[in-house]
């Protein structure tokens, strides 16, 4: 778990999009929809050791993530994804462990809680 980044940052995101406070929101609703079928992909190509199918997969999270507020997955998906293939299997486990984590974190978080204007 990431103590460096908020789980989710209202602001951050907002800014991200130009100042649409309702696109942010319905962003991070879509990305909350997606999280499952992220955690399935990746879980189905660790259990294959697939390790290209599971760099799509990061990418296409790190993509969903590009406009939604959500610092700690973000870091750690980005970083997974530029380092999977020089990522030890162990290094690659707890990385994916964390994502685990912080996907958790934004699903039980839900929504900004904070009221920006």
């Amino acid at each position: 778990m990431s103590d460096t980044f908020p789980v989710l940052d209202q602001k951050k995101a907002i800014q991200l999009v130009s100042g649409n406070r309702k696109l942010a929101e319905d962003l991070l609703l879509m990305l909350i929809n997606e999280l499952p079928k992220y955690t399935q992909g990746i879980q189905k190509e660790l259990q294959n050791n697939n390790k290209e199918e599971l760099r799509k997969i990061i990418h296409k999270m790190h993509g969903g993530l590009r406009y939604v507020g959500a610092p700690a997955l973000m870091d750690i998906v980005s970083r997974t994804d530029l380092e999977l293939f020089e990522l030890s299997d162990e290094q690659l486990k707890q990385n994916i462990t964390q994502i685990y984590q912080e996907i958790d974190r934004v699903t039980k978080e839900g929504k900004y809680s904070s009221t920006v204007s």
